[in-house]
């Protein structure tokens, strides 16, 4: 009786443990053990990249805004104060507003990356002149390849998930796609768009008289911020053109990545105003040397915006050594000063040229 059990025993292992079985096991085993690595791959490890943009103008008021008026006019979000600093100059911020994307983020070698959550933007206004619109959004490895609720989304501020499977130098695609000229690929992330609407949303503003002492335009910067491995942060600074400007910062840690934003704040007001200065000098070129319609031009860039040059003031500490960096290429402290060194000049040459004529005349009138 032992016998034919023992045998039937040996026939079912023989059936379970046949070749094809084996092969159906270790196939199922290799499914099981690429979705758990693709399941970890997937799981949140820091941030792939930060982006921002930042619009820059006069705003359009006759005299610098009070802080009290200020504060109604940064009131984007009832019952909630902007911040305020007073010194060394003045800067406003106001309440921070979110606005959700579903899009594309542009990356050369990688076709599709689709990225959804919010972006992040607020206003700025210093030394009760300046007017800001900052957009930005952490760009961040989803848990998962589905798209979720938005409430899920709306809860991450400034947060953007990418849901498509990514490669480790993502970032630096993510980066060149990002800064690269012109305007984004139909369909991917525009936050030149988002803080335009928020710029002219204040720029109209019934508070706000429209009377502006100086000429000036936009200008916009758009960043890009990522962590690596440098001995200190670094900043890339470019001109793309008369209005728009570029720039990639690699920091250090996650909470130097977090101050980012407040730097290029910084150095988009600073190139902002030596855009103007620039364009003030140039214009006073179409009149005549000395001319009251060159120094009509000139004298309300010192009188109004020459003050507000403080280069780092504003900038988080850990960040202000960037500042050096941007003083030694392209030197924005001795592009300034030659800038604001001919406007002087121009304005006293003016000066000196009424006052004789002034004493010419008078001389001239007292002989008679």
């Amino acid at each position: 009786m032992n016998e034919p059990n023992d045998a039937a025993a040996r026939r079912v292992r023989t059936v379970r443990t046949t070749p094809h079985l084996r092969q159906l096991r270790r196939g199922r085993a290799v499914r099981l053990l690429v979705r758990a690595g693709a399941a970890q791959t997937r799981t949140p490890a820091g941030p792939l990249i930060v982006f921002g943009e930042v619009d820059t103008c006069l705003l359009p008021a006759a005299t610098p805004l009070s802080r009290g008026d200020l504060e109604e006019l940064l009131e984007l979000v009832p019952g909630r104060p902007m911040l305020w600093r007073e010194r060394p100059m003045s800067l406003a911020v106001s309440p921070t507003t979110a606005e959700g994307v579903d899009c594309r983020l542009a990356a050369p070698s990688h076709t599709d990356v689709r990225a959804i959550g919010t972006v992040a933007t607020h206003a700025v206004v210093v030394g009760g002149r300046v007017l800001q619109s900052s957009a930005r959004t952490r760009v961040v490895r989803a848990a998962g390849d589905q798209r979720r609720t938005w409430s899920h989304y709306l809860s991450q501020v400034g947060v953007s998930e990418v849901i498509t499977k990514v490669t480790p130098e993502i970032g630096a695609r993510l980066a060149e796609g990002f800064l690269a000229a012109g305007p984004p690929p139909s369909g991917a992330l525009d936050l030149a768009s988002i803080a335009n609407r928020l710029l002219g949303r204040i720029r109209m503003d019934h508070r706000l008289d429209q009377n502006t002492p100086v000429q000036s335009g936009t200008t916009r910067l758009r960043w890009a911020a990522r962590i690596g491995d440098p001995a200190q942060p670094v900043v890339w600074f470019r001109l793309q053109n008369d209005t728009v400007r570029t720039a990639l910062i690699t920091v250090r840690t996650e909470a130097e990545l977090a101050d980012v934003q407040r730097f290029c704040e910084d150095l988009a007001v600073h190139d902002w105003l030596l855009s103007v200065t620039a364009a003030a000098l140039e214009q006073s070129d179409l009149f005549a040397p000395g001319s009251a319609e060159s120094v009509a031009v000139l004298a309300p860039v010192l009188h109004h915006l020459a003050h507000l040059w403080v280069p780092g003031a504003h900038t988080p500490p850990a960040l202000r050594g960037l500042w050096t960096q941007l003083n030694t290429d392209p030197d924005f402290t001795a592009g300034r000063r030659a800038l604001i060194d001919q406007l002087h000049n121009r304005v006293l040459v003016a000066t000196l040229d009424a006052v004789r004529h002034t004493r010419i005349g008078t001389e001239d009138y007292s002989a008679d």
